[in-house]
This record gives structure tokens, sequence and C-alpha cells, in this order.
């Protein structure tokens, strides 16, 4: 097994522990390395759960706007990757959390049997 297929997952773990114990800065940092590193290496879901989990991390320290733009890029990795359904409830949640129009592009997915 090649450190690329956990490397991120382990950053991501970090970010995660970071978070919990109020390190944000290091969270932010650890959950910014593990989307380079998922995105570098093409592992669209590690990058989608990341930029997800990234977004709720600042969410909940307060950073509204930052938060945003990770929802909206888990969403598109989501939708890339094929999980409709998880793609669907990020867009929901972004509707839930913003008061701002979606960015052009950005609409919420249709079911592959609707489509």
């Amino acid at each position: 097994s090649s450190k690329w297929n956990c490397l991120q997952k382990f950053i991501l773990l970090e970010a995660e522990d970071h978070f919990c114990n109020k390190r944000y800065e290091r969270a932010k940092e650890s959950y910014d390395d593990a989307i380079m590193f998922s995105r570098q290496h093409k592992f669209i879901n590690d990058e989608a759960i990341a930029c997800e989990l990234a977004g709720y991390f600042l969410l909940e320290v307060g950073e509204t706007a930052s938060s945003i733009d990770y929802i909206i890029q888990a969403h598109e990795k989501y939708h890339k990757w094929g999980a409709i359904g998880k793609a669907s409830v990020m867009f929901q949640y972004f509707q839930s959390i913003s008061t701002v129009k979606l960015p052009v592009g950005i609409e919420p997915p249709v079911s592959r049997e609707l489509a």
C-alpha cells in the first residue's frame, strides 16, 4: 500500500484532532493540506470529504463566508465524483446557512434517473 493512498486521510484526521483540541490555526492548515494533497493525487472523494469538514469547521469558528466557499467546493466534488445524493445534501446545507444567491453554475444536482 502506497502512502499516497492514506496520507490525505491521516492529514484530515490531524485536522479534526486540532479542531477538537481548539488548535484552530493548525486545524485550518491541516484541512487545506488534506484538500491540496487529495486534489494533487486525484482522490476526488477524499477532497470532497475534506472540503465538507473544513466547511463545518469554519462555520463553527465563526468564519461563515469562508465556510460557504468550502461547502460549495464539497458540493461540486461530490457531484463530480457521482455522489449525487450527498451533493444534494450539501446543496441543501448551503441554502440553510447562506442568505446569498448561489454563484452561476452551482445548481442542485439532478438525479441520473431524471437526467
